[in-house]
């Protein structure tokens, strides 16, 4: 009860390994999890998750911010299960992909008939670099109470050609131009590190490789 976690996991070189990883979490009354996600890709990386929410006003997050390339394939698998009232739940999954990558986002939120006042919310976008790069998004309600606020949604695109436009306008490049809305897309996750020695440090991680995009 009351116990606050903040989970940084962070695969910061490439690798051709395979890696898998299961994890099971329970949060007791007023307890608080944070967890974030960031990888630069490996050949196969998957991540499965879930999450009890058992005790009365717990809190959990869940954040990723992806930069995959060069057949990156990265799977993250969610289960947020409300078995309690007044408990609240907050995923925000955003993935970069080029050069033959791809990326999978499974998210399922359980809500029990006696989990009245969930307040659950659900998000995943993918941002597509590459006429190759793929991917797929599942996200999953299941409700049995009916006085709950959840919501979800998925979305999937290109950058933004009227964006690059502005961009190079002001004298940027097109590459350029990408890397800054790419970075832009990512600090939506960076920007909700608390401490500013780690999201400093996520930071830089993360510009090192956007600034392999196009190798410039």
């Amino acid at each position: 009860d009351n116990a606050i976690l903040r989970h940084i996991n962070l695969q910061a070189q490439k690798s051709n390994g395979y890696f898998y990883k299961y994890s099971n979490n329970e949060l007791c009354k007023n307890s608080n999890y944070a967890g974030f996600i960031f990888s630069s890709g490996l050949k196969f990386n998957k991540i499965d998750m879930q999450f009890d929410l058992s005790g009365e006003y717990s809190n959990c997050k869940l954040l990723s911010g992806l930069f995959l390339t060069s057949n990156d394939h990265q799977e993250l698998k969610t289960k947020f299960n409300h078995l309690v009232p007044n408990c609240k739940s907050h995923q925000n999954i955003r993935n970069v992909l080029e050069s033959k990558s791809k990326g999978i986002y499974q998210g399922k939120i359980f809500v029990k008939n006696i989990a009245q006042k969930t307040d659950a919310y659900q998000l995943s976008k993918g941002l597509i670099l590459s006429d190759e790069s793929e991917f797929n998004s599942k996200p999953e309600l299941e409700i049995y109470a009916d006085d709950v606020k959840c919501s979800h949604g998925s979305t999937s695109g290109n950058v933004d050609e009227n964006s690059i436009h502005y961009l190079m306008t002001r004298g940027l490049n097109k590459i350029q131009a990408v890397k800054l809305l790419v970075n832009g897309f990512l600090s939506d996750i960076t920007n909700q590190i608390k401490s500013d020695t780690i999201r400093n440090f996520i930071e830089k991680k993360l510009i090192e490789q956007i600034n392999e995009y196009k190798n410039n």
